[in-house]
């Protein structure tokens, strides 16, 4: 029998599409690498935020600037060393 663990289970996030195509073209070359800014649940509305925001990639380590029409709701599975991005932590 195998043990549960939270690790191993998928959870909702927004996230926003890293902007360094370059960087990740060599993998998810349709939609991007998906940076996680803060857990969700599958029927939230999306977070109002007022001008842009910058999100550093958890993979090449880039900052880009982002507005609220790139944030997005994905179910993914729980990222190894998440920390929620300042603007979603108290949602």
């Amino acid at each position: 029998m195998t043990s549960w663990s939270s690790r191993d289970q998928s959870a909702y996030y927004w996230v926003v599409i890293c902007k360094n195509a370059r960087f990740h073209r060599h993998a998810n070359t349709m939609f991007g690498h998906k940076i996680p800014l803060g857990e969700t649940e599958a029927v939230m509305v999306p977070p109002a935020i007022s001008g842009p925001f910058v999100a550093r990639c958890d993979e090449c380590n880039k900052e880009y600037s982002y507005g609220s029409e790139d944030v997005m709701r994905l179910e993914l599975t729980h990222p190894e060393s998440f920390t929620p991005h300042p603007l979603f932590q108290d949602l």
